[in-house]
């Protein structure tokens, strides 16, 4: 099977130090690991607006706690609905 780089996955892949899960992000969001894994892998063609800014929020707190700059909901690279 061929591993799709997404938008989502890039960024989760950027937070080292230390390095962030699916399932850390997943909770953080509120959502099931196997949701989060979907759209991470691109199996989800679709996300409402409030899945969207939940990980959004997940992300951005991450982020702070490595002193990096918070990033926007349209550089997750979800399709919204």
């Amino acid at each position: 099977m061929l591993m799709v780089k997404t938008r989502l996955r890039q960024l989760r892949e950027g937070l080292s130090d230390p390095k962030v899960s699916q399932e850390s992000i997943a909770r953080q969001a509120g959502l099931s690991l196997q949701w989060y894994r979907q759209l991470e892998n691109g199996l989800a063609p679709n996300t409402s607006w409030t899945t969207a800014n939940a990980i959004l929020r997940a992300f951005n707190t991450e982020r702070d706690r490595r002193m990096q700059e918070a990033i926007a909901l349209d550089q997750l690279g979800l399709h919204i609905v």
